[in-house]
């Protein structure tokens, strides 16, 4: 059973404390979009929430919250104190934090989960960080401040999808949510499924989908119409990190968002991967088709489903039985690039 809102207020007030979110100095010249940010807090995602920290300094984007599952490529604990510590470097440590999800139907592969903490150990400097738990769960807080806001709000969703699942069973939340930009799913090109036990599957899964299948298809289909972008493999796959890119982002990143994504992407576990290709813009592109002055995503309309059991599992496909959604399958990696470099630098 879930609080009611009136409980969610309360609760959301705690996690603020008595200060909200701190704002830019200057004066908008236009009112800024609420965003909540959940992710699983891989490399990825902590050059996302580079990417809605500058953002949210230059007033296009007012950053309410940022919620982190637990049931994906971050290590639970861990996780959240890699949030907290990008946020920290980016001069927002003000902005509220939660993690605390669900299990999801299959695990997030040990190995994984290891590559990623080693990669943001380094980027971040914090591995001698202690914990610190939320005062509340995640998905308690992206509802309370999705029901605060007095202007729906935009979510950008990185991960699996289950913090936003347990959400919607909020009644209003659904209705308050104006898009929800979700990484995920593979239509017309392979899965990226790996690790232990990948063999029982067809290899047509993205990752966050396999990882919580249920939830992803609880969220398709509570969300009005018309106001989820799904960004899958077929548009990732037009954006890999190069090394040309790395060095442009080391050569004229400025700000300390520019800086921090250049810290993860120039990590040792991570450049083979881009040098060989295989290393992708996932999430930030989530947020750049959301956010960029022109998006570097194109989008169609199709109805979607997502299979929840079988050598299937976790495979997302378009049928006539399935919900309508907006999905991305055409990238161009040059507007992308320098979107991404513009918002990073301000």
């Amino acid at each position: 059973m879930f609080p009611s809102r009136a409980v969610l207020a309360a609760l959301l007030a705690c996690a603020l404390g008595v200060a909200a979110a701190p704002a830019a100095s200057a004066a908008p010249k236009h009112s800024p979009v609420p965003v909540v940010y959940d992710g699983d807090s891989d490399f990825a995602d902590i050059a996302t929430l580079a990417y809605l920290c500058q953002a949210h300094k230059q007033r296009r984007i007012d950053l309410r919250a940022v919620t982190v599952t637990n049931n994906g490529a971050g290590m639970p604990g861990r996780a959240l104190t890699h949030v907290r510590t990008a946020l920290e470097k980016c001069g927002l440590s003000g902005i509220p934090v939660a993690d605390g999800s669900d299990t999801g139907v299959n695990p997030m592969p040990a190995d994984g989960r290891a590559w990623t903490e080693s990669i943001l150990n380094g980027a971040l400097g914090d591995a001698g960080e202690p914990a610190k738990p939320s005062k509340i769960r995640a998905s308690a807080l992206l509802a309370a401040t999705v029901l605060k806001s007095s202007k729906p709000v935009v979510v950008i969703a990185t991960g699996p999808l289950t913090n936003v699942a347990k959400a919607l069973d909020v009644p209003g939340v659904a209705q308050r949510i104006s898009r929800l930009s979700v990484m995920g799913g593979a239509f017309d090109v392979p899965g990226n499924l790996f690790g232990p036990g990948a063999e029982k599957f067809d290899g047509t899964q993205e990752v966050n989908m396999w990882l919580d299948p249920a939830s992803a298809d609880k969220v398709f289909a509570g969300i009005p119409r018309g106001r989820v972008d799904i960004i899958p493999l077929d548009a990732t796959n037009d954006a890999p990190i190069t090394p040309s890119y790395v060095e442009r982002l080391g050569r004229e990143g400025r700000t300390a968002e520019a800086k921090l994504v250049h810290a993860i992407v120039t990590q040792p576990d991570l450049t083979p991967y881009i040098q060989d290709g295989s290393a992708f813009w996932w999430d930030t592109l989530a947020s750049s088709a959301v956010f960029d002055a022109v998006s570097p995503v194109k989008l169609r309309p199709a109805k979607v489903d997502v299979r929840q059991d079988g050598a299937a599992a976790g495979r997302t496909y378009v049928t006539p039985k399935g919900t309508p959604q907006n999905v991305g399958y055409d990238t161009d990696p040059v507007a992308y690039e320098n979107g991404f470099l513009k918002m990073l630098n301000g």
